[in-house]
């Protein structure tokens, strides 16, 4: 190696070490501001979001009482809300494997018409008087509803990754605000168009919404050309076999459980209040509304930490005093049930349950990088946006259910308490089992830290030169790249 050979060879590792020093001062500069593009895109995927939970959970105040008049139980009208939960769950993980050969953006828009084209029939079903034809059919267009929601929520996060590339946490606390302000203004909006126009006019309203602005992201949002999806991802077997993703699934199933759990108790439970339907949707808006308002503050602090666990057991910790808060428990006898009561529990729920969701997507997204072994690419990313919407799906699926059964069976207080419990219980198990991880993290990397702080103390690099140049000859390369004999 002769001494122009060497000085080729340093300058490639000094690339080599600014390649991979540029991520992160590309997201350092990336995170000050949006282009125009990312704001258009923005925009695009709040509103999405935004009209489709709100079709999501419009029925929320009103449903329950309208299938009890059809002749359903508390248990199969909770039922109803499950199985929008169940397609999703089902779909998803296929939806994200899928995605790089139909096109993000296609299964982004038609995920979107599918949707609110179902939500517009969902709204005649009140015409029907049969109880076998209606309960049949309310599972049946729920499902196909939800089989666009799978759509364009596992293309949604891929589109996130791809027009956000350095700030996918942060955009992701914006998008939850949205998801929360759905899901809080879905209620309100159904409770007051149904004291309005009866049991159809709040699907038919939201569904034409929803319609409406599927023509606005085909020529908005970026092709599925520009979009980076081709890359070759790894299997859900392979990333479930991973422990801390599994763990973290865990905590993702047991939140959307937690959060599915009121959709088919709370209106019941409220009822001895003698709350009408708008004044009930505004219950629900609080408890949305605060999930809405401190997801951007949880996806920003997400963006800024390593250890993600903090924040998800910490969340679970406070989701289950909420819960007590909420029955109020039986363990609690001293307190008594009042309606302000409900209020401080509900919006405290709001702000945990955010808590303990957001970080879970890059915890899971790192523990596939880092413990498995996958590829920081889209095709990862794919792979982690359907396994997230199916096991969240799985939580919005056992939730209702078993909500509607606890209810009928032991009353809210009870159920409430139960699942304050199983709150409670992960939290702890999930705190052992990070903290292990971290210690065993740290004893392994000491061995290596102590060879790279080694390293760093030499000022300069001397080489023998053989092979073509002339014996004896030493060439010193300082840390500034020159070269001396």
């Amino acid at each position: 190696m002769c001494k122009e050979e060497v000085v080729e060879s340093h300058q490639k590792d000094i690339q080599l070490e600014d390649l991979r020093a540029a991520p992160t001062a590309d997201k350092k500069n990336a995170s000050k501001s949006f282009t125009t593009r990312q704001k258009v895109g923005l925009v695009m995927l709040a509103t999405v979001e935004f009209s489709s939970y709100c079709s999501m959970s419009i029925m929320a105040p009103f449903y329950p009482r309208e299938a009890r008049d059809k002749g359903m139980s508390e248990s199969l009208a909770g039922f109803v809300f499950s199985f929008y939960a169940l397609i999703i769950f089902v779909s998803s993980p296929i939806f994200g494997k899928i995605l790089p050969k139909v096109g993000v953006k296609l299964l982004f828009i038609g995920g979107i018409v599918t949707s609110g084209i179902c939500s517009i029939i969902f709204g005649t079903l009140h015409y029907i008087d049969d109880f076998y034809l209606f309960a049949t059919l309310s599972f049946l267009i729920r499902g196909l509803e939800a089989l666009g929601a799978a759509a364009y929520a596992t293309a949604g996060y891929v589109l996130v990754i791809n027009i956000f590339p350095n700030n996918g946490g942060t955009v992701r606390g914006i998008l939850e605000t949205f998801v929360g302000l759905g899901m809080s203004a879905g209620p309100a909006i159904g409770g007051f168009l149904y004291a309005i126009g009866g049991f159809g006019l709040p699907f038919y309203v939201v569904g034409t919404i929803t319609l409406c602005v599927a023509p606005l992201n085909v020529f908005l949002l970026p092709s599925s050309k520009e979009c980076n999806v081709n890359m070759k991802s790894g299997s859900f077997r392979s990333i479930l076999k991973i422990p801390s993703v599994i763990v973290t699934c865990f905590i993702i199933a047991l939140v959307s459980t937690t959060w599915g759990f009121l959709d088919p108790t709370l209106e019941p439970h409220l009822r001895q209040y003698n709350l009408s339907a708008s004044n009930i949707g505004l219950i629900f808006l609080l408890l949305s509304g605060m999930y809405g308002i401190f997801s951007p503050f949880w996806g920003w602090v997400s963006d800024k930490v390593t250890n993600y666990w903090c924040l998800m057991t910490f969340g679970l910790f406070m989701t289950s005093f909420s819960l007590v808060l909420l029955g109020p428990s039986p363990i609690l006898p001293f307190l008594k049930e009042s309606i302000w009561l409900h209020i401080i529990a509900l919006s405290a729920l709001g702000i945990f349950v955010a808590m303990g969701l957001m970080p879970t997507y890059q915890s899971i997204l790192d523990g596939a990088v880092r413990d498995g072994g996958f590829s920081d690419n889209i095709g990862t990313h794919s792979l982690v946006a359907g396994l997230w919407s199916c096991i969240y799906s799985l939580g919005e699926m056992l939730g209702p259910a078993i909500g509607g059964a606890l209810l009928q069976q032991w009353g809210f207080p009870t159920a409430a308490t139960c699942l304050a419990g199983a709150n409670l219980l992960a939290a702890i198990c999930t705190s052992i089992f990070f903290y292990m991880k971290r210690v065993r993290s740290k004893v392994e990397a000491v061995p290596k830290d102590s060879d790279s702080d080694l390293e760093k103390t030499n000022s300069a690099t001397t080489i023998p030169l053989e092979n073509g140049c002339s014996n004896g000859d030493i060439y010193t390369i300082e840390n500034n790249g020159s070269v001396k004999m």
